[in-house]
């Protein structure tokens, strides 16, 4: 994931531009406890991911060619199943990615900035059973209660997963009520849910999946208490509004008709955020975007 050195200008530059910070989280791995199955087609947008016919993680699709995961997840290859609840469905989509994308500040032993991108080695064909992900356009404060959905294990004493996708309901709690069972969550970019009856629970084979609330993708599954006994601690997931911007730039950058889209963007960044100097220098000389990207790619959104 190395890019090219930049100058100490435009890391200055951008630094002020963007906030970045972090540290903290716990264990990985995740499954749903006492959940039950989901209305049959209800997540669309979720993917499987198998390292051959072993399923590894779920995902998310978010375009046609890209799949939104954590960065706990990442393998040089994956089969991507997408179009069934069923977690081994032979008359599905499957389509090979061989490439990955780690956010570029995650910390494998914190979970922090636990997020990652796949690239499909060609577009997904959409229908009823495939469908995009809606992001969320701003954070904002979650009141309403969630849905997580995951083909983990089942049950404590489980050793498969399940063979269908399975929902619970669950409620975003406050990140000092979460610092009570996880003293490093980072609520910028972190946050934490729970059932209200603490008896379904996520734990190991649930890492990936997603947290919708109100129609958006809030949260992917990062981490939990493990072992998974009752009454179940709350999970943490990766907090997806706190990367909009990252997602935005890695499709662009790795996607072979964005020159001009990105010469725009770069510029319109750059002036939006006062740096017209900047801004000028990009329009005069393109390939000082490549540097400029690399910088953003290590830069979380505010």
């Amino acid at each position: 994931m190395a890019g090219p050195s930049l100058s100490p200008l435009l890391v200055v530059l951008l630094s002020l531009a963007l906030a970045s910070v972090g540290q903290g989280a716990q264990d990985t791995g995740e499954r749903i406890i006492n959940g039950i199955p989901c209305p049959r087609g209800s997540q669309p947008w979720q993917v499987a991911l198998f390292q051959g016919r072993e399923f590894e993680c779920a995902g998310v699709l978010i375009h046609e060619q890209w799949v939104l995961t954590v960065a706990h997840c990442y393998l040089r290859e994956y089969m991507v199943q997408m179009g069934s609840d069923l977690l081994f469905d032979e008359n599905v989509q499957r389509i090979r990615a061989t490439e990955s994308f780690i956010h570029p500040r995650y910390n494998n032993v914190t979970d922090l900035h636990d997020i990652m991108l796949v690239k499909l080695s060609y577009p997904a064909t959409l229908s009823s059973t495939v469908e995009i992900v809606l992001l969320p356009e701003v954070c904002q404060e979650i009141d309403t209660d969630c849905t997580v959905s995951g083909w983990g294990l089942t049950s404590m004493n489980a050793t498969t997963n399940s063979s269908e996708l399975m929902c619970s309901n669950v409620t975003r709690i406050s990140i000092p009520e979460c610092k009570k069972t996880y003293d490093s969550v980072v609520g910028r970019f972190m946050m934490c849910a729970d059932s209200l009856d603490k008896l379904s629970c996520i734990c190991t084979g649930d890492s990936g999946s997603p947290l919708m609330c109100n129609g958006y993708l809030e949260g992917l599954v990062s981490s939990g208490h493990f072992p998974c006994v009752p009454p179940f601690d709350p999970a943490v997931y990766t907090r997806v509004c706190r990367y909009r911007k990252w997602i935005v730039f890695v499709m662009c950058v790795h996607h072979e008709k964005c020159d001009n889209f990105l010469e725009m963007v770069s510029i319109a960044f750059c002036i939006t955020n006062g740096m017209i100097p900047l801004a000028k220098a990009i329009h005069d000389n393109f390939g000082l975007v490549e540097d400029l990207m690399q910088t953003v790619l290590a830069i979380t959104d505010t």
